[in-house]
Formats: C-alpha cells, structure tokens, sequence
C-alpha cells in the first residue's frame, strides 16, 4: 500500500523527471551532477506538496527551483573554492593514469568538440538561460522559472547567444589556420 505522499509525489513530480534530468544535465554538462541536482529539487519539493497541489503545473515551480539550486551552487562554489586536506591525498590519486582512457578517447572523437569548448567558457548563467531556452521554454516560462524581468531576460539571453556565437567563431577560425599562419 502507498502512502498519500508517495502517491502524491508520483503525481505530481514523478511526471516531469526526464524534463528536470535534461535541464540539469544542460546546466550541469555532466550526469552524476545532474542526478544530484534533480534529487536536491525532490528534496526540496517534498515539504511543498500540498501547495504543488494548488498550482496549475508543478513543472514551472521545479525548474525555478532546479535553477536556483544550481546557480546558487555555482555562487557558492565560486566563492568557497576547495582546498586539499594538509597532507592527505586518496590512495586512488596516485593509481590514476593522468592519459584519457579509450571510451573517453571515443567520446572525444565522437562529440561536437568545438561546441562543448565553446560552452564550457560561457559564465555558468549564460549556460543555463541557453539551456533552459533550448529545451523548448518560452520567454514567460523563462521570466517563470528564473524570476528575471523579461527586458533583462531577453538582454542576457542575447549577450549569452552572441558569446557562444563568438566562441565558436573563434574554435572555427583556430581550426581553419593552423599555427604558421596557414590554411589547413
């Protein structure tokens, strides 16, 4: 027998996982990160689910949750950087060929290289509006989901397609003249 929370978590959050996991994963560009960042927003929607309740959609309320958690950890990160314990280092550490292994040789063959570079050098706000805005939300879902005025929405979200534009024009042209200054 379900309890009445379980069947209520199952109706109302269980149905947007694979949205929340794909927003995530866009934000996060990893998939251990991004299940933690999903399990954090389910955490944090448990207590709320009688107000889930009252909402017309509940997947509006977990994006801006899931948003917030994340650039609130990348705020948190940026400002209280990790520092190594005096003197220990993990066994595991020394046992770790420091050369890419094959499957992550594959990966490197197999993917879009200049545009993963390209995002990887965008602000960690910048990743998450394209993000978001490439899953498919509109500017009013946006405005919903990140609490921004839709003027300075709409502003970053330009700023943040004309630096990845810039990027990838920059990975483009590295690529096309190779360091004698040549065609290649």
């Amino acid at each position: 027998m379900t309890s009445p929370t379980g069947s209520r978590f199952d109706r109302l959050i269980a149905p947007h996982f694979d949205a929340l996991y794909r927003a995530a994963y866009r934000l996060t560009g990893n998939a251990p990160d991004a299940e933690d960042l999903v399990q954090e927003v389910c955490l944090r929607a448990c207590p709320k689910l009688p107000e889930l309740e009252d909402l017309d959609s509940a997947k509006g309320w977990l994006l801006r949750v899931q948003y917030r958690v994340f650039v609130d950890g990348a705020r948190r990160r940026r400002r209280s950087p990790l520092t190594p314990m005096s003197g220990e280092v993990e066994a595991s550490e020394h046992m770790i060929s420091a050369a890419p292994g094959p499957d992550e040789e594959a990966d490197a063959l197999l993917s879009n290289g200049p545009l993963e570079r390209a995002w990887a050098q965008l602000e960690r706000n910048q990743q998450a509006l394209l993000a978001l805005h490439a899953e498919g939300y509109s500017l009013a879902e946006l405005h919903e989901i990140t609490g921004l005025a839709k003027t300075v929405l709409t502003a970053r979200l330009h700023r943040a397609r004309t630096r990845l534009a810039k990027l990838l024009g920059r990975h483009a042209a590295g690529q096309a003249i190779g360091s004698t200054g040549e065609l290649t």
